[in-house]
């Protein structure tokens, strides 16, 4: 899934948001992001709603193309 996403340029955000997480799954989510800046981790209430501005953020600076 995450490669067919890839193919047809779409931005894949990753969030891990809880703590106790394998670093087997965190790699997981870390491959399936588009770039290693578009994942993350967020083990608490106060990180993951920084992760969500952030993420906001970035996506209001996109332009839409044609």
């Amino acid at each position: 899934v995450c490669n067919a996403l890839r193919r047809a340029d779409v931005l894949v955000y990753t969030i891990v948001f809880t703590s106790g997480v394998s670093e087997d799954t965190k790699a997981i989510y870390r491959r399936c992001a588009t770039t290693d800046r578009m994942y993350f981790y967020a083990p608490t209430t106060a990180e993951l709603q920084d992760v969500f501005e952030q993420i906001a953020n970035e996506l209001s600076n996109l332009h839409i193309r044609e």
